[in-house]
């Protein structure tokens, strides 16, 4: 009787698991270790949908000359999955989606290559300050092999695009991709914000700003200077000094490195343009500089005159007060003559003392159109300070 009674309790286990077995499912039976379906988690190592050995079930496998098409064995693949014939068995595959099987039977898309790319973002010294937090991220990255419509493509994380060969670019950083594929920035310029800038500048709201004397992006785009520093400097709010607001006597020209037509004028005293050797400075190559000087006095303004015509002689040029920069000077395009302190060719800074002003040649706007000489061949015949 005893073993009458222990027999009829194990018949529900027994029914169990005939019925797991026959519906391809794991019951959950204390010892037996399988708590999943075999359609899914079970053996994550095969592929229930097109695998003739695991078709559909990890242990189901199809009778010689089937296929296994969505997870059923037949002898045809359903579309649109087409037959190939891979490692001497055939498999229903995805020729429009599959990587390894890309457009044709057996055509696998290779890893993206960059070749002899260099790492970062190709972008020069920033030039911003320490409060900017600026991040330039990494600026590209291998993409994800992938396949779409038959062709091999890269899929790219969030935040950056394939330009070609599976390379994903950050556009937003990237000095050789800044805001689309293949648009560089000058050489001296970088990219920030999918902008090219000069170093030093951020993209705020709309523009590029020098974030190291903005007093509305003071460091890092929308830091407000106000209060008690309402001037920016090196990009930190400070509370500056007190300009006079007449134009200072920076008369001497304190050194030179210039090589043009125009180099040995002072265009340091002068704040009326008058074009012509005794006053200009012409520049004849990136980098050249004259130094004006002979006094000390708080200045919040430097502004320049070249010559009459917008198409010769401009340039850009970097402004230093002793060692620290101001901003950069651009003339091409305009026509600064008059007077350097009303024609609207200089900048804007927080005020601060100066001993000397000096003038960095960064750009011109040709060769031979100033002095006949070689680029920058731009000309400084003016400079005021206040």
């Amino acid at each position: 009787m005893r073993r009458l009674v222990a027999f009829l309790a194990c018949l529900p286990l027994a029914f169990a698991l005939v019925a797991a077995c026959a519906t391809g499912f794991v019951s959950n039976v204390p010892g037996d270790g399988g708590t999943t379906d075999d359609g899914g988690s079970a053996c994550p190592q095969f592929d229930l949908k097109t695998d003739p050995l695991h078709c559909g079930s990890c242990t189901n496998a199809c009778i010689a000359g089937q296929l296994c098409s969505a997870g059923t064995c037949k002898s045809s693949c359903d579309s649109p999955t087409t037959k190939c014939t891979i490692d001497g068995g055939p498999l229903c595959v995805t020729l429009g989606s599959d990587p390894n099987n890309c457009g044709q039977c057996s055509k696998k898309c290779g890893a993206p290559d960059a070749g002899a790319l260099a790492q970062g973002t190709g972008n020069l010294d920033a030039g911003l300050p320490p409060t900017s937090g600026y991040d330039a991220g990494t600026g590209w990255v291998l993409g994800t092999p992938g396949c779409t419509s038959g062709s091999c493509n890269a899929s790219c994380p969030a935040g950056t695009t394939d330009c070609g060969n599976g390379v994903c670019f950050d556009m937003q950083n990237h000095h050789d991709h800044c805001g689309s594929c293949g648009t560089a920035c000058d050489p001296n310029d970088w990219c920030t914000s999918g902008h090219c800038c000069a170093p030093g500048q951020l993209y705020c709201g709309g523009a590029c700003t020098d974030v190291t004397n903005s007093a509305t992006n003071c460091g890092k785009c929308g830091t407000v200077c106000s209060g008690g520093t309402p001037y920016c400097a090196n990009g930190t709010c400070t509370a500056g000094c007190n300009p006079a607001g007449t134009r200072q006597p920076f008369n001497s020209v304190v050194s030179s490195t210039v090589t043009g037509c125009y180099s040995a004028g002072n265009p340091c005293v002068q704040d009326t343009v008058v074009f012509g050797p005794a006053n200009g400075r012409n520049f004849q190559a990136l980098n050249q500089e004259f130094v004006c000087g002979g006094t000390t006095a708080c200045i919040g303004h430097v502004s320049i005159g070249t010559y009459q015509s917008a198409g010769n002689c401009q340039g850009t040029w970097d402004v230093y007060c002793n060692s620290t920069k101001l901003g950069s000077i651009n003339t091409l395009g305009k026509a600064c003559a008059g007077t350097a302190m009303t024609n609207g060719c200089g900048i804007t800074f927080t005020p601060t003392s100066c001993t000397t002003l000096r003038f960095v040649a960064t750009a011109g706007s040709g060769v031979q159109n100033c002095c006949g000489g070689v680029a920058p061949d731009s000309v400084i015949v003016a400079v005021s300070a206040w």
